[in-house]
């Protein structure tokens, strides 16, 4: 676990804020020559991960309930405008500034700070059984999903729809499992915007429709689940209906 505890970081007042910046001392800009390929962004994420676990450059400490990171306000705001927009309104602000996100799930902020430094997060949703792994739950995706839209890091809302669909689509497939797969979709419409584009409720909602024929044609416990389902929620039967409409084109 990445959480970094109070007692993991040097004392506060060892770390200064500088009131001054490159432009204002007259600084160039440095020139920048990008590398791009995999070698390069695996060099570039290892040096990120050393510093999120080493607080002695850190000038940001976000606290989320019992847990403390000591983060860097370049590293937040190249990812999150809006961690952006609350650093820039601190900037003159001495000292080291503490952003509280205590209303939040620690496992989502653990996760969103996980990927601004190592562009993913642990999958540690899932648990091994005599049969392989299991997936317990989807819900902890769309919490991060949630999350990222929140503090606008889109990078992150489309890393957690990825995990997303291929955690859903196995359970989607296994009986036993599907139950989880629908209750994720309550959580999904309960929980998120009511717009058409949300990528979320999309990704669910052509699952669904992958899986329609099994689902609906074969009756039985699956298929009363998906009347069910679109019997609660309208929205979803909208976007269901329209889906499948779109594959008879």
């Amino acid at each position: 676990m990445l959480s970094k505890r109070a007692s993991d970081f040097a004392d506060d007042s060892t770390v200064k804020a500088s009131p001054t910046s490159p432009r204002a001392n007259g600084l160039k800009k440095r020139a920048h020559h990008p590398r791009t390929g995999h070698i390069a962004t695996t060099h570039l994420t290892t040096g990120l991960k050393k510093h999120f676990d080493d607080a002695q450059f850190a000038d940001l400490v976000v606290r989320c309930r019992d847990d403390e990171y000591h983060v860097h306000r370049v590293i937040m705001c190249s990812h999150s405008q809006w961690f952006a927009k609350v650093c820039a309104k601190a900037a003159l602000e001495t000292g080291l500034q503490t952003i509280d996100l205590s209303a939040d799930d620690p496992d989502a902020v653990d996760a969103m700070l996980q990927y601004c430094y190592q562009l993913d997060y642990a999958d540690k949703f899932l648990g091994l059984s005599s049969a392989g792994y299991v997936i317990y739950t989807l819900s902890p995706h769309i919490d991060i999903y949630l999350l990222a839209t929140r503090y606008s890091i889109p990078g992150l809302q489309q890393l957690a729809v990825e995990k997303f669909e291929a955690r859903a689509a196995v359970l989607s497939r296994v009986e036993v499992n599907k139950e989880k797969f629908f209750q994720a979709i309550r959580v999904i419409y309960a929980s998120t915007r009511s717009t058409g584009d949300d990528e979320l409720k999309m990704a669910a909602v052509k699952l669904c429709a992958d899986h329609s024929e099994q689902y609906i044609l074969q009756g039985g416990k699956t298929a009363a689940r998906v009347f069910k389902l679109m019997d609660e929620i309208p929205a979803f039967r909208m976007d269901f209906i329209k889906e499948l409409a779109s594959r008879l084109k």
